[in-house]
């Protein structure tokens, strides 16, 4: 399938990145399946928090950071 391939693609690209592929999960859960989907959100929730802050997320040391706090 085309989804997996690039769902593939997109974890080699995280590991290269120094992000945790853990990060992106895919999973096929039909619509008549609400308490499988919910227990899946929470599950992923989860395991985000527990692998903490997107080592990739934004912080405000750069210099567009810099411009914002002089405009505010």
């Amino acid at each position: 399938m085309k989804c997996q391939k690039v769902i593939e693609d997109t974890w080699k690209i995280l590991k290269l990145l120094g992000v945790d592929e853990r990060r992106l999960r895919l999973k096929w859960i039909s619509s008549a399946e609400g308490s499988i989907f919910a227990e899946e959100v929470r599950s992923f929730t989860q395991l985000l928090k527990e692998l903490g802050r997107n080592p990739l997320a934004e912080t405000n040391t750069g210099p567009e950071s810099e411009s914002l706090k002089a405009t505010a």
